[in-house]
């Protein structure tokens, strides 16, 4: 019976780490840090759409610590969609494994000069292409 226990909480401890995403430490760390601006948003809906967490953070310095997160969490992505200038990655979209199986995860981007940028995290039953009219499509 104890062998079991120890099993399943390794088994809990393992899903809770891959569902942990590198830019949580950003946002924990930068959200409240001066030059930076976070918002976050819990079950509400943006543009119509219901999401179960919202967060951004605008940035004017911290560009290389984003950039090292956006790399490891890029690693665990389902989906990505790069935006390349000059052979520079300036802005895009990861779409993350769920976390549950019905809520899908994504990490927006864009890069500004001298280490500025916007960081963003959605979480929701959101598709896609849910994320791209919300983000680019005209506003209603």
């Amino acid at each position: 019976m104890r062998h079991i226990l120890l099993t399943l909480l390794l088994m809990a401890s393992s899903l809770t780490m891959q569902a942990a995403l590198n830019i949580d430490r950003i946002f924990a760390t930068y959200g409240h840090s001066k030059g930076c601006k976070m918002v976050e948003m819990h079950d509400t809906k943006m543009r119509g759409y219901p999401l179960r967490t919202y967060k951004s953070l605008v940035y004017k310095h911290i560009g290389n610590e984003v950039d090292k997160a956006l790399a490891e969490d890029k690693r665990k992505a389902k989906k990505i969609r790069e935006v390349v200038d000059n052979g520079t990655v300036v802005s895009g979209y990861y779409q993350m494994p769920s976390k549950d199986g019905k809520t899908n995860r994504y990490i927006l981007f864009s890069k500004g000069p001298k280490g500025s940028g916007t960081l963003i995290y959605i979480e929701g039953a959101l598709k896609p292409e849910d994320v791209m009219t919300m983000c680019y499509g005209k506003r209603r």
